[in-house]
């Protein structure tokens, strides 16, 4: 290979290293998006939970509160 052949082979393999970097580290800054979207996605998710959590409290006292409003009626109570 002469000097000139190798002068060139480095220049490539300099530019190929050069663009993988820069492919890695936009990939490394997407990565770093997403993360931080499924966190906010996950923390969303833990509220929805807490609300339906309480719905769920909210409509067991209902029904309780309906069944023995119905049974006392059935009881002849009034």
């Amino acid at each position: 290979m002469t000097s000139e052949e190798m002068q060139k082979t480095m220049a490539f393999i300099l530019e190929q290293q050069a663009q993988l970097t820069a492919t890695v580290g936009k990939l490394s800054e997407k990565v770093d998006r997403t993360a931080d979207s499924v966190t906010a996605l996950l923390a969303i998710a833990e509220i929805h939970e807490r609300e339906i959590t309480e719905t769920d409290e909210r409509m067991n006292a209902l029904i309780n509160t309906v069944e023995r409003i119905v049974s006392e009626g059935r009881n002849g109570k009034s």
